[in-house]
């Protein structure tokens, strides 16, 4: 029960009472109506005290109520209840005080039903209804038979009477009826409104917990970049206090992001905390695709940076330990041959007409190391690139021509040379003499993949397809073989410095090739099937370096 309600019906009792009585006074209390005026003035006074009565005890209930609960609620029920029948028997002397079937004040029965049913409930509005019925047609029919002396027009029958009860009961009931099936479809609407209310708190419970819990920082702010929203994890990760963000400016927040707001990612060093921060701003329309605001997510990438970077330290001690281990070994084969041969001439075990040949091998093998030792060099301590203005596809043709020269020369006329989508002057920002060695060598080893056995003579042709197109921003060379193929778990080492598959190959050449790539801003990428062949793709930028490939 709602006990704003009591306290309203208690009110409107009494500024109905001081409304009656204001205007009787008003007026001069010159109403033909109004047959014992002096009565209506006791009525007037009985009702104030009677409110007064009825405040106090509703005080009395309300604070027993806050002690004990619901064991008052029914108290508070049958309080109303009494009060709603008591106002019917002052109604019913308010009409006898103003002439009985003459009165102008019987439509208060009507006021009061429609009381009823807004304080108890539609459960006993059509009981109030009744009760005021029956006691109207009652008073009336007493005032007909002058059982109650109340004067009224003599030339009002018993038809008149009949009528005028008929007419205000069934008035009555009509009003009970239709305030009782208003109540039940407020009461329906009011239930299914406590539920709907029920199940958005629910539900806004549940998101709030979602978004507070979640492991990544999350703000919402206006297409201005006011901050709007801030959940905990952002309060953690910003150390900055959830009251005094809401408010600020995204670039007070994160001061490396800059306006107006676009979206994408960011990711910045934040000044107060020293953080390393990855923001990913998204924007937030509504149905009709205007912009609302945005939607913020961002990590703490400190940590995660700071292990990328140890991991890093690591894998390159590791690369440095690999590698010395390998220069260790390609430089401990030719100086074991070196010594051998220097240990056979000064023994003088060498017969004279070998002599000759030992003094080779040494020559032979020295060459070999200063090979290793300048190869080494070039890959440990480049030339820096000289850039300008070449036609890296005119490269790639004369690089073409010396290779079938040389494979002419050898008299390997078995393999097919084949370009391919070569275009005409592609011209890009490079170092020529690095991109001629990088095509060269990427040649030699599509044309060393044939070192595998074939399937049988004349059912495998060999064949080598380079191409050169440019595209949206940059060229894409080609290098394609149907050679022997490299192994799966060889493919994936085929860049690391000194590691080769090649007898007397010093596994510096695809190393040095990607270093020169990358210096161009570019990348090489590689495909292999084992004994059916490999594919190697170099994309290079078009343009000033670094503007497409940042």
């Amino acid at each position: 029960m709602e006990f704003t309600k009591l306290r309203s019906l208690i009110l409107l009792r009494v500024f109905i009472t001081y409304l009656l009585l204001a205007s009787f006074f008003l007026y001069g209390q010159k109403f033909v109506i109004f047959i014992y005026p002096i009565l209506l003035s006791y009525l007037a006074a009985f009702i104030f005290l009677l409110t007064i009565i009825y405040l106090i005890i509703y005080k009395v209930l309300l604070k027993s109520y806050e002690k004990s609960g619901n064991a008052v609620e029914k108290s508070f029920y049958l309080f109303t209840y009494f009060q709603i029948i008591l106002d019917i028997f002052l109604i019913i002397t308010l009409i006898l005080m103003t002439g009985g079937i003459d009165s102008w004040f019987s439509f208060l029965l009507l006021v009061n039903v429609i009381s009823a049913g807004i304080t108890l409930g539609r459960r006993t509005i059509l009981i109030v209804a009744g009760l005021s019925g029956i006691s109207y047609g009652v008073v009336l029919e007493m005032q007909f038979y002058q059982i109650l002396t109340v004067p009224y027009l003599r030339s009002l029958g018993p038809k008149d009477f009949f009528y005028n009860i008929f007419a205000n009961i069934t008035a009555l009931f009509i009003i009970a009826y239709l305030s009782r099936h208003l109540l039940i479809n407020l009461e329906q609407t009011s239930s299914s409104l406590i539920k709907t209310e029920r199940d958005f708190s629910d539900l806004y419970a549940f998101h709030r917990e979602v978004i507070e819990n979640i492991p990544n920082g999350l703000l919402y702010t206006d297409t201005g970049g006011n901050v709007m929203l801030f959940n905990r994890p952002a309060e953690e990760i910003t150390g900055i206090n959830r009251a005094a963000a809401t408010g600020m400016i995204l670039t007070d927040v994160f001061d490396f992001v800059s306006l107006p707001i676009t979206k994408g990612i960011y990711k910045g060093t934040m000044a107060a905390t020293n953080k390393i921060i990855e923001l990913k701003l998204s924007e937030h329309r509504d149905n009709t695709g205007q912009m609302l605001g945005f939607v913020i997510t961002f990590e703490d990438l400190t940590k995660i940076t700071e292990l990328e970077r140890e991991m890093k330290e690591k894998e390159k001690l590791a690369a440095i330990g690999e590698l010395s281990a390998n220069i260790a070994h390609e430089i401990r084969n030719p100086l074991a041959a070196l010594r051998a041969s220097v240990e056979m001439l000064r023994e003088g075990t060498v017969p004279p007409d070998k002599t000759a040949r030992v003094m080779e091998i040494a020559l032979y093998e020295m060459d070999r190391l200063n090979k290793i030792i300048t190869d080494f060099l070039v890959y440990s301590n480049p030339r820096p690139p000289e850039f300008r203005e070449i036609s890296v596809t005119a490269i790639v043709r004369e690089t073409l021509e010396v290779l079938r020269n040389s494979l002419s020369g050898q008299n390997d006329s078995g393999l097919q040379i084949i370009a391919e989508g070569i275009e005409d002057d592609v011209i890009i920002n490079g170092d020529e003499d690095k991109l001629k060695q990088v095509f060269w060598n990427m040649c030699l080893n599509a044309v060393q993949s044939f070192g595998c056995p074939t399937p049988g003579p004349g059912t495998h042709i060999r064949r080598i397809v380079i191409s050169a197109k440019a595209t949206a921003g940059y060229v894409r060379i080609a290098f394609e073989d149907n050679g022997c193929g490299i192994k799966p778990e060889i493919l994936k080492k085929i860049f690391y410095p000194f590691f080769t598959t090649k007898k007397g190959g010093s596994g510096l050449g695809l190393a040095i090739v990607y270093r020169i790539i990358q210096e161009h801003m570019g990348r090489i990428s590689v495909s292999s099937i084992y004994e059916k062949g490999t594919a190697f793709n170099i994309v290079l930028p078009i343009g000033p370096i670094g503007e497409e490939f940042k």
